[in-house]
């Protein structure tokens, strides 16, 4: 297989890259694993970050069998375990709209973008690729600013029903229907969404843990 893997930091692939010896120029490297061609694209953080780098990449070589998102995330709810790996089945643009008072109004509710119109599928981008995980399927949305308060945090799960939370996934979803990519996007849990405090976080299980489902993946491909 020919596989894109993306990610935002290189520190979330940090095992992998050990694992192989991985070095970058650019901010990317192809290498050979088992018997699949592997190109890694580091975006850096959030959604024009991502979208610049993939257009750029995917309008030399949009030939990849699979494109996958890798990273950590934040959970809205305790039923998801820190550390645990997931697959975001579908996502959505969590604050691009307006503010109309209180409330928030998404480009479907404001009328710009029709709820089924490509590359969405009822107001979401959904990824259409079958194969078989153990993994725990999630709902998600991409922000710009990551929540850290109660009422917005109350707010955006009663809007959505999106369980997790990231600055990249929807705009990488987004990129790879453009250029009829198929794609997954994976996600290590390293933190609950609430008020920030960071010692009660765990990058580094939430990397290991995802790093570990990745190398397994490739292989058994």
């Amino acid at each position: 297989m020919n596989i894109l893997i993306v990610a935002a930091t290189q520190e979330e692939l940090k095992p992998l890259f050990e694992k192989y010896n991985i070095s970058l120029v650019d901010n990317f490297s192809t290498i050979t694993i088992s018997t699949h061609s592997i190109t890694i694209q580091i975006t850096g953080v959030g959604m024009v970050a991502t979208t610049f780098q993939l257009t750029k990449l995917l309008s030399k070589n949009s030939k990849f069998d699979l494109a996958i998102n890798v990273g950590i995330t934040g959970s809205f709810f305790n039923e998801l375990n820190i550390g645990e790996v997931v697959y975001v089945t579908d996502e959505i643009f969590g604050d691009m709209g307006a503010e109309d008072g209180d409330a928030f109004l998404s480009l479907f509710e404001l009328g710009f973008t029709k709820q089924d119109e490509f590359p969405f599928m009822n107001e979401k981008l959904v990824s259409e690729y079958i194969f078989e995980n153990e993994l725990r399927d999630v709902s998600g949305i991409t922000v710009n600013t990551s929540h850290g308060n109660d009422i917005s945090i109350e707010k955006v799960k009663k809007k959505f029903s999106a369980s997790v939370e990231s600055m990249e996934g929807a705009a990488f979803a987004y990129c790879c229907a453009q250029y009829e990519i198929p794609w997954i996007e994976i996600r290590g849990i390293s933190n609950y969404i609430e008020r920030r405090d960071k010692s009660k976080w765990n990058i580094p299980l939430a990397i290991n843990n995802l790093n570990d489902w990745l190398i397994k993946f490739i292989n058994e491909q």
